[in-house]
């Protein structure tokens, strides 16, 4: 019942036998970053994770975290170095290499910075503070030209090493970029010729934010799920709304702590988090969880209090990014999240549950009140079947402290479900009758030695057909010695 897995893939990660090891380790979803990398190694990532999926009986979702309007550097070999009280330039609309460093002052040249927007020379203004890499570097802005494409002065004032590629933070100034670029929309229309299971749209500030996305996934014939990143203070003031809209809502901590003040990321952490409990929505908390291992092999104490806290909450899913992109230790990272994931959650078996709305009213009742019956009957399982994912979210919504066994005949909405804690995909044929599929299933884990006779499951589908009806059903079921079914009344 532990809360999920999210491990971002990198060069550190991104071979078959150590993917193989983290999946035994215990991840459940591979993140791949489209911030870095191109198609092609994209590719050659997922024919990894695919192949090393095969052999270790588990199903592993892939999230394509789309870069989305993030400001940053752009590309150059090597390092540059920042020092407290240097200038450096700012050179908006450069993607490609370091600018010449052709001013000086007092003999000593200004180092430069080549930036992909062109707008931010527009947008800033004198005195505004701009963050590199997470906020680990700060400058503020000494001139601004308030054109495209112009170079920006600013001096450190903490300073720094800086690599290409890194984010740029403007917390006083709202980036007029679309959530969802012309870039954004192909690299969502590649994920999706990749078959991943969720995409993730950055920076999202508001329900509107997923429509492009929205549109593309509906276009393209699929039921891919959509993360709402949340990383801007404008998404607090319209978390209702974006909850909503979104299948899956991710507290992004790293940009969200540079635009707020760092002391309030608990607070919009926590509200984040029950506002999606309150809908019945996949939550995920992100960024730093055990940072300390990028370089070392245990965590810090406080790193292990804090994925405890938000498992505590209730979340859906924790996520590891530099631990296992490019760290030293990608596989003990998976083990050891997942050993505090398990640990607390048998911590929390006597806390109350989570409340658990949802917009499919019909379903939410019948998933709620199975919930209950399995509590009153004290049955051993729950059985949902489920076309594209849905039933099975709200279920795990309730996060009831028995498996649930999620049926269904696509291999998509199987992997769908390594999002939600508790939920284990079960691929079955769907019969003509409901009541038949369910004993497709209940033979399938008999077999599996994951039920016994004398058991009692309850197991909600649709009617006639189990998978493709409307969900409607409850049936308290009870497992005989040969793995057959009998009614209870």
């Amino acid at each position: 019942m532990r809360s999920r897995i999210i491990a971002t893939i990198g060069p550190a990660s991104d071979d078959i036998e150590t993917l193989k090891q983290m999946i035994e380790g215990g991840m459940d979803i591979a993140r791949l970053n489209y911030s870095h990398g191109d198609f092609k190694g994209k590719e050659e990532t997922i024919q990894n994770i695919r192949s090393a999926e095969k052999g270790t009986g588990k199903y592993v979702g892939l999230l394509a975290d789309l870069p989305g309007p993030k400001l940053r550097l752009g590309t150059f070999e090597g390092e540059v170095v920042l020092e407290r009280g240097e200038l450096v330039d700012l050179h908006c609309g450069v993607s490609d290499g370091l600018p010449t460093q052709a001013n000086t002052i007092l003999g000593k040249p200004v180092k430069t910075l080549p930036v992909e927007w062109d707008g931010l020379s527009k947008d800033l203004r004198v005195g505004d503070p701009v963050l590199l890499s997470d906020g680990l570097i700060r400058l503020e802005v000494l001139s601004a030209p308030e054109h495209l494409g112009e170079v920006v002065r600013c001096r450190v004032e903490d300073g720094g090493i800086l690599t290409e590629r890194k984010g740029i933070n403007v917390p006083r100034t709202l980036v007029k970029l679309p959530a969802v670029g012309q870039h954004d929309l192909d690299c969502l229309e590649h994920a999706l010729s990749q078959n991943v299971d969720f995409v993730a749209v950055s920076y999202v500030r508001s329900a509107s934010d997923l429509i492009p996305a929205r549109e593309r996934i509906k276009a393209a014939g699929v039921h891919t799920w959509i993360v709402a990143k949340i990383e801007h203070p404008a998404a607090l003031e319209q978390l209702k709304e974006i909850v909503e809209a979104a299948d899956v809502v991710m507290v992004a901590r790293g940009d969200l702590g540079v635009e707020i003040p760092l002391e309030e990321v608990p607070a919009a952490q926590e509200r984040i988090v029950s506002a999606c409990l309150e809908r019945g929505t996949p939550v995920v908390v992100a960024t730093q969880m055990l940072e300390s291992m990028v370089t070392h092999a245990r965590p810090t104490r406080a790193e292990v209090t804090d994925v405890a806290t938000a498992i505590r909450q209730h979340v859906s899913a924790v996520m590891l990014s530099g631990e296992t992109a490019g760290g030293d230790h990608p596989v003990k990272a998976v083990e050891t999240m997942a050993r505090i994931a398990e640990t607390v959650d048998a911590s929390t078996a006597d806390l109350p549950e989570p409340p658990a709305l949802a917009a499919y009213v019909s379903t939410r009742v019948i998933a709620g009140a199975a919930v209950d019956i399995a509590r009153e009957t004290k049955a051993n399982h729950l059985i949902v079947a489920t076309e594209h994912g849905n039933a099975a979210r709200l279920m795990a919504a309730h996060r009831p402290r028995i498996p649930i066994y999620a049926m269904t005949n696509r291999i998509r909405a199987a992997r769908r479900t390594t999002i939600l804690p508790g939920v284990e995909g079960l691929l079955v044929e769907e019969k003509s009758r409901a009541r038949s599929t369910v004993a497709e299933a209940v033979r399938l884990l008999y077999e599996q030695k994951k039920i016994r006779p004398n058991e009692k499951i309850v197991a909600i589908s649709g009617s006639p057909q189990a998978i493709s009806g409307r969900t409607s059903t409850i049936r308290l079921l009870q497992v005989q010695k040969d793995g057959q079914l009998s009614d209870l009344e």
